[in-house]
């Protein structure tokens, strides 16, 4: 069964299941899984840091709320051997964002491996940058990552 995880969402699941987020440009997919529970989790991070808000109405769009609230309810499950995938985190306007100095993928990318750092989950594979969009299918039972990539096909992670 397919799972879908749209923006600023994460979401848990268990075999046969099958997590797919798409339209990840300057947004990152934060994967988890843990192989011998067969447990995973997959989180569409917006933005890098909520404390750069004073208001906003959805936590899980911030890289800094949705990762812990995804690993804590992972845990709840039994989760206890996690790694990590990241994928996206483009530059989806190059002139803009270097003109600024505002490379928002780059800053999601960079947090979320902060913070899986701070929780000693490992990021054992990438496919970040560059300035396409992804689309990323999670297959639970295998803890396989396929990520499709317009121009580019698709890939295993």
């Amino acid at each position: 069964m397919e799972y879908p995880v749209g923006i600023g969402e994460y979401r848990v699941a268990m075999p046969p299941g099958i997590l797919v987020t798409r339209g990840l440009g300057s947004c990152v997919g934060v994967i988890l899984h843990d192989t011998t529970l067969r447990i995973g989790g997959l989180a569409h991070i917006m933005l890098p840091n909520s404390r750069d808000f004073a208001n906003f109405n959805n936590p899980f769009k911030f890289a800094d709320l949705a990762i812990p609230a995804l690993v804590a309810e992972m845990r709840v499950l039994g989760a206890r051997s996690l790694a990590a995938r990241l994928v996206g985190g483009a530059r989806m306007f190059p002139n803009g964002a270097s003109r600024s100095g505002f490379d928002i993928g780059e800053r999601n990318a960079l947090q979320a491996r902060v913070i899986l750092s701070s929780f000693i989950i490992p990021v054992v594979a990438e496919d970040v940058g560059g300035s396409v969009g992804r689309t990323v299918l999670v297959d639970v039972s295998l803890g396989s990552v396929r990520v499709r990539t317009a121009g580019r096909g698709e890939r295993n992670l």
